[in-house]
């Protein structure tokens, strides 16, 4: 059976489909947020922050309306390349004392699967050839067990962290959630 052809029980799918081996997609339901990624985000967003290729997927993040997620486009299409930087001298470093545990515990309150919570920046990279690359803001990356935060939920709990923030005077950071699992060394 060709396994591109709706049937009763499987509807179809879409010729190009992203996944990992850490996430499994049902055929069965397809849940589509007004705040999560389109597929070709979630599996592209984080793409070069790891050596092996193996980069963790984006499930949520809080500028995507202001800052939309390029998407290559013409013949020689350039997929962006990440690079994972540290947060040094910001305002939240002056406040993350007081305010990291209490992001951690406002994720808890809502009994989120967490497994991390770190701050961060991203270097972008030009295309190949190319020197010039963007560094982008200040953000607290959050991770997660696959398949255990929602879109909408991480969105709803981001609004309350950016609040937080607000409370301390610090502007400008975005919260980021990421599929994760916790390895130790």
């Amino acid at each position: 059976m060709d396994s591109h052809k709706p049937t009763p029980t499987h509807p179809a799918l879409s010729a190009l489909t992203f996944a990992s081996e850490r996430t499994v997609v049902s055929e069965q339901r397809t849940i589509v947020s007004e705040h999560g990624p389109d597929a070709y985000e979630r599996a592209s967003y984080y793409n070069g922050i790891t050596g092996d290729g193996d980069h963790p997927e984006l499930v949520y993040r809080s500028d995507s309306l202001t800052m939309p997620f390029p998407k290559p486009v013409g013949r020689f299409a350039h997929v962006p390349i990440k690079s994972l930087r540290g947060v040094f001298g910001t305002p939240l470093n002056k406040v993350w004392d007081t305010v990291g545990p209490q992001i951690r515990d406002i994720i808890k309150a809502q009994k989120i699967q967490w497994s991390s919570i770190s701050l961060a920046r991203f270097f972008t990279h030009g295309p190949p050839g190319e020197e010039k690359g963007s560094l982008g803001p200040v953000v607290i990356w959050i991770g997660v067990l696959p398949g255990s935060t929602s879109p909408d939920t991480a969105h709803d709990v981001s609004q309350q962290i950016l609040a937080l923030l607000r409370k301390h005077e610090v502007e400008g950071v975005v919260v980021e959630w990421t599929e994760a699992v916790s390895q130790r060394l």
